[in-house]
């Protein structure tokens, strides 16, 4: 049995006035999700557990099957695993995204999605300002970027950045042991930025605090052969620090632009010797937090009419296999940000015996409902037949 997860980040949104009081995945053009959802069973997963914050941290753990009450020691830590930053004990890793500020107010959490080429600028002056102290700047792609401190013992609380767009964001600044420090690094940080040519970024926003990650191998969990697909290095450090193996994908870039198709095709190759792939998207998550309808749904359609149909013909070739369909966690256009509400799920292929779903989408009439979001890896691997 060959098994493909398609992780659609953020798909999952509310009803929108401007869409007849649709939601995007309702009023989206999308004939083979549909036909999953017609040909397979849908459900609920409650990928955020209870007093955890709905990030693609958390959410993307439960998804691939670890329990992030058990094994989540930050988000940074995971994305510097990726980026070959190796943590020590005692070591610190911090989210530095690339922002820009109008005043005091977060304008934009990804400074108008900067490219790659002037981030890797931003970053280099930040390195130039800061390395004498000891501080490291690592480039990640495009906003996305990270800071170690060596040899630091702080107990600090930091805000997600795209939570408080458009928001003072004064109230929401590091707090806890070592703050200051923070605090300081974050306001040096923006003369620099601003006394240059980095694009939009004038500042920079330090959260996503953790120490070095561990986790237990996916194939000892699972007894599989696995490998991820992912542009951001989230993704890809989870899988690294899970033994997955990682592919790299031309013109990936975690944006609307991203290679749909390259990805689903490189996933079904990938499949000829894995036999499990985590294929993420994070097309609608972007266009989420933008808070844009037509990028959502234009991401949407294009995760069906461009990934859809390699994956569907491609896995015909392996005989049994199952996909799995879902996002991690909903991002809403109207609030920019993530909820830890439950997502709609697809299981098609192999031993999936049909329910009554016709359509996919948030309203979806769930045949199964994972409460425990890591557990639904089990339920999709491990069930011989699924309603049945």
């Amino acid at each position: 049995m060959k098994y493909l997860v398609l992780l659609t980040d953020g798909m999952s949104d509310h009803k929108q006035d401007e869409l007849g009081g649709k939601t995007i995945m309702e009023y989206a053009n999308t004939p083979n999700l549909d036909y999953m959802a017609e040909k397979g069973v849908c459900g609920l997963i409650k990928t955020t557990p209870d007093g955890y914050y709905p990030g693609s941290d958390i959410c993307n753990l439960s998804m691939i099957g670890y329990d992030p009450t058990r094994f989540y020691s930050g988000r940074s830590p995971l994305e510097a695993v990726s980026a070959g930053v190796e943590l020590n004990e005692g070591d610190m890793c911090f989210r530095c995204n690339l922002v820009t500020y109008e005043g005091d107010i977060l304008e934009d959490n990804s400074a108008h999605h900067i490219d790659n080429a002037t981030a890797k600028k931003a970053v280099a002056a930040l390195n130039s300002e800061f390395g004498a102290e000891g501080l490291e700047f690592v480039s990640g792609l495009g906003f996305r970027n990270l800071m170690v401190m060596r040899g630091v013992d702080y107990d600090i609380k930091t805000a997600q950045p795209h939570d408080i767009i458009g928001k003072d964001s004064l109230p929401h600044l590091p707090t806890g042991e070592g703050s200051e420090k923070i605090i300081k690094i974050m306001n040096r940080a923006g003369k620099i930025l601003n006394s240059g040519d980095f694009g939009k970024a004038n500042g920079i926003w330090i959260w996503g605090e953790g120490r070095k990650p561990s986790l237990p191998a996916f194939k000892d969990m699972y007894g599989l052969d696995a490998s991820v697909i992912a542009a951001v290095d989230l993704i890809r450090g989870i899988g690294m620090c899970g033994g997955m193996k990682v592919i790299d994908v031309p013109g990936a870039t975690g944006f609307i632009d991203t290679n749909f198709a390259g990805k689903a095709e490189y996933a079904i190759k990938a499949l000829e010797d894995s036999d499990y792939v985590f294929l993420h998207v994070e097309a609608a998550d972007e266009a989420g937090h933008m808070g844009i309808i037509e990028e959502k749904v234009k991401a949407v359609e294009n995760i069906d009419s461009k990934m859809c149909p390699v994956i569907l013909e491609g896995m015909k070739k392996f005989g049994d296999f199952r996909i799995l369909v879902s996002p991690d966690h909903p991002t809403p256009v109207k609030l920019r940000t993530h909820v830890p509400e439950p997502v709609p799920a697809i299981i098609f292929g192999t031993g999936v015996n049909p329910d009554e779903n016709q359509a996919y989408s948030e309203f979806i009439k769930p045949t199964f409902f994972i409460e425990d979001g890591y557990k639904i890896a089990e339920f999709f691997l491990k069930s011989t037949v699924i309603n049945g």
